[in-house]
């Protein structure tokens, strides 16, 4: 694929557009974040569970506010700035996948590939129709990913040997 003239495959835009959307959440998971600083973590946590009808005495809802003790101020804001930073790179991936770059589409396979094993192991763990599901989607996006690849590289060489019959 030429990375400037030919527009990119409806597929790959649209784990383009998927990537960005993951971003955005990302952003808007971390601005959320920024706006708790200066609150009462625990207070907050335990009205939220409240108003929508969890009941903080239960194990994982117990655990959840433990945790949200647990964090301070200043590691809120870390927690923040690697949401932002996690954010800044599924939008460069995105940019590059809407655009058809070359380097976008390694940059995808490499990524998608790092969760696989974490995915799997959350599933060996809690074995549900959603997690095979997410391990189902990655699984077709790193295979298209990888064939696009495998297309690329094959022109490539049919273009290198084509130019080395001509005298």
């Amino acid at each position: 694929m030429n990375d400037r003239r030919e527009r990119a495959p409806v597929a790959l835009r649209t784990i383009a557009f998927f990537e960005a959307a993951k971003g955005a959440l990302v952003v808007a998971a971390a601005c959320g974040l920024l706006s708790l600083r200066h609150t009462d973590l625990h207070a907050a946590t335990d009205a939220f569970l409240l108003r929508h009808g969890f009941n903080p005495e239960r194990h994982y809802m117990r655990l959840f506010i433990e945790g949200v003790a647990k964090a301070t101020n200043h590691r809120v804001g870390e927690i923040a700035a690697l949401g932002f930073a996690y954010a800044a790179i599924r939008f460069v991936e995105s940019y590059g996948l809407w655009r058809g770059r070359h380097w976008a589409e390694w940059f995808a396979v490499i990524s998608a590939g790092l969760y696989l094993p974490l995915e799997l192991t959350h599933f060996s763990h809690h074995p549900s129709w959603f997690n095979a599901g997410v391990i189902l989607v990655n699984m077709v996006i790193i295979l298209y990913l990888a064939s696009l690849l495998g297309e690329q590289r094959a022109a490539r060489q049919r273009a290198t040997a084509a130019q080395a019959e001509i005298p």
